[in-house]
């Protein structure tokens, strides 16, 4: 009886000295995101602070967001954060077993904001983060339901949330969604549907935090429905499924960029369109030059003006010469709608001549491109727009071929000199 005593004494003993010990190791880990926040040149850390408690603490950082324009200049917030110690912990999301858990608040300083919008940051926004033991950060983010009426015109805004992951500073993943919002006048009436994005991307090169970051993987962005209609209850604005995404992946240092954009349907102002898609390509990107071309970006952030200087623009020059040299191709693979009167259509490929380019002279680039495009249109949709005049006259000038009942064409540029349809036009 006695042995079963003293184990669980020694056992209270060490769960009530872990949370002392934990806040010591959040402490060394807090300050040094801090440490690199402060690295990342859009952002200054002007000071943070950390209060160690047994069973948690506080913590208080004031950092200033660099808005790129020296005019401007920029916001500065403080972040409050009551922070709780594990191993156990107890949350909004229920029972967690990490290092810590904080909630967070932000207030802006020296910036002239509503009571009423300081108020709804507040109480309608929380945010929260969890540093678990292998040191991921996991980040929840909430907006409440918003109801507001005023003078008679209604806004009412489904709640948000959204999970965000930071694992092992290599890796970001997370969703977020929101179920939309409607809004009211007297007149007028508009809707936005659910909307979701999510992304999972994997660090190849650079830092999140300091702004470099250079990553593989999927973006995804959907907004379900866009809907506006008058007085009389008539749509005047009509769109389904906006969606935007894109995938990364990398081969013997060189990366390859899918992305599309689409809507199923859009209808405004008496026009109609279907199927509207746009698949763009970017193939053959070094890694490393764009790193370097990222870094001189970043280091440029905060003074629109270090960009276009003559060390910058050489510096600029010199790693278009080394992005040239793996022969990038940046392709259109499809740019269509349907229309009523029948799909338009066209495409394009992009690429450069690096023979062409000059290093002394960045314009030079302008010479080195070369291009590839064509497309086609039903002629009755721009008659119907009363475009009939405009385009019989590009049909007599060559610029546009018209076979059966399409206007199509075809042009190419090389050596800066630019062909349509065959016919050379001076630029």
């Amino acid at each position: 009886m006695k042995k079963i005593f003293i184990i669980v004494l020694l056992f209270i003993l060490v769960g009530l000295s872990l949370p002392k010990y934990i806040g010591g190791i959040v402490d060394t880990e807090h300050q040094a995101a801090m440490d690199k926040v402060n690295d990342n040149p859009a952002i200054t850390v002007n000071s943070s602070t950390f209060i160690q408690h047994w069973f948690g603490g506080q913590a208080v950082t004031e950092m200033t967001l660099l808005l790129g324009d020296e005019e401007l200049g920029g916001i500065t917030i403080i972040i409050e954060e009551q922070l709780s110690f594990g191993p156990i912990i107890y949350t909004a999301e229920g029972l967690q077993l990490a290092l810590s858990h904080s909630q967070a608040k932000i207030n802006f300083k020296e910036l002239a904001i509503d009571e009423e919008i300081s108020h709804f940051i507040n109480d309608k926004v929380q945010l929260s983060g969890l540093l678990t033991f292998s040191r991921d950060i996991v980040a929840r983010l909430v907006i409440d339901e918003i109801t507001k009426e005023v003078d008679g015109n209604k806004v009412a805004s489904a709640k948000a949330e959204g999970h965000f992951t930071i694992e092992n500073d290599t890796r970001l993943y997370g969703d977020f969604t929101w179920a939309g919002l409607k809004a009211t006048t007297s007149d007028k009436s508009f809707t936005l549907g659910e909307t979701t994005f999510s992304l999972d991307q994997t660090l190849i090169s650079g830092d999140y935090y300091q702004g470099n970051a250079i990553s593989i993987g999927e973006f995804e962005f959907l907004l379900a429905s866009i809907s506006s209609t008058d007085d009389k209850g008539k749509t005047t604005l009509s769109l389904s499924n906006l969606l935007a995404k894109a995938k990364s992946t990398v081969s013997k240092d060189l990366m390859t960029v899918k992305m599309n954009y689409s809507i199923d349907k859009f209808e405004s102002d008496g026009q109609q369109f279907e199927h509207a898609n746009l698949d763009i390509n970017f193939n053959d990107l070094n890694i490393k030059v764009m790193q370097e071309l990222n870094n001189l970006m970043t280091q440029s952030t905060g003074n629109d003006t270090a960009e276009f200087t003559s060390e910058n623009m050489a510096v600029l020059s010199q790693l278009t010469d080394k992005l040239l040299a793996d022969e990038p191709v940046v392709e259109i693979q499809d740019f269509s709608v349907d229309t009523p009167e029948g799909k338009i259509e066209s495409s394009m490929k992009v690429s450069a001549d690096k023979q062409l380019f000059d290093t002394t002279n960045i314009m030079s680039i302008m010479a080195a491109i070369k291009a590839n495009a064509n497309g086609k249109a039903p002629e009755r949709f721009f008659a119907k727009l009363g475009l009939t005049p405009m385009i019989e006259m590009y049909i007599e000038q060559g610029l546009l071929m018209k076979i059966d009942n399409d206007l199509r064409f075809k042009a190419h540029l090389s050596q800066g000199q630019l062909e349509v349809n065959g016919q050379v036009l001076p630029l």
